[in-house]
């Protein structure tokens, strides 16, 4: 289960396209930030949140592609688009753009599972549907609302394109994996901050087609020992 868990609602179809935001976070507010005080209650999801973060950790995804999350104050966008944040909008601009890079490449992502093209109506701003200035700093950079937008459309068109300036999306730290134990016979899916005990061969199977759509590679995969009890340390270092 997702960090938000579906708590508004689910869309029962795919996205029609994108809304990118900016956090209005200081420097240290990065994607883990967000996501520990989403699960935590830190910040209540009734105060709205969105499908991912960008932050200088990578992208950190809190409510499921299927579900709907409250992010832009409008019905029709909070429940047919997905959302992202570009964290740490307050910081300094080279980690900012980083992480809108990140955002983009995600967004791109995206696009591509759900045959989505990037255009006008596809690729929105927050301010577009509500009174707010977000993307607030990427409208600073980029020369204002239109010019952001356009240059959005651009990048990640780009970026589906794999062409030279498609590029990666560097910073990108997912800790999701599966693991097994040396005597055992279940496996364990580490979803990046729980662990679950898979109980169908099938759970594996979709777990591992839906990462690698996502990702263009199978999940990494592990065999560990109770001698060596490195799933141990896993929860162990990831559960502080």
């Amino acid at each position: 289960m997702s960090i938000c868990g579906g708590i508004a609602g689910t869309r029962g179809r795919n996205p029609v396209g994108i809304f990118i935001h900016n956090d209005a976070g200081g420097q240290f507010l990065n994607a883990s930030y967000w996501a520990n005080a989403l699960e935590s209650g830190g910040h209540d999801l009734n105060n709205g949140f969105a499908h991912a973060y960008a932050g200088d950790d990578g992208v950190i995804q809190v409510e499921d592609d299927a579900n709907c999350a409250w992010h832009c104050g409008q019905s029709e966008g909070n429940t047919n688009y997905l959302s992202i944040e570009v964290c740490q909008s307050m910081g300094d601009a080279e980690t900012f753009l980083a992480n809108e890079e990140r955002a983009l490449q995600w967004s791109a992502q995206k696009c591509k599972l759900y045959g989505i093209v990037p255009n006008e109506q596809t690729i929105r701003l927050h301010q577009e549907v509500y009174a707010t200035a977000c993307p607030h700093r990427s409208v600073e950079l980029h020369g204002g609302a239109m010019a952001t937008k356009a240059y959005f459309i651009k990048r990640i068109t780009e970026i589906m394109s794999g062409g030279a300036a498609a590029g990666k999306m560097e910073g990108e730290k997912e800790m999701r994996c599966f693991y097994t134990i040396d005597g055992g016979a279940g496996v364990y899916y580490f979803d990046g901050f729980k662990v679950h005990a898979l109980t169908h061969p099938d759970e594996l199977k979709i777990i591992n087609e839906v990462y690698k759509a996502n990702n263009g590679k199978d999940m990494p995969s592990f065999k560990w020992t109770k001698k060596a009890p490195w799933y141990k340390r896993l929860i162990e270092g990831t559960s502080r």
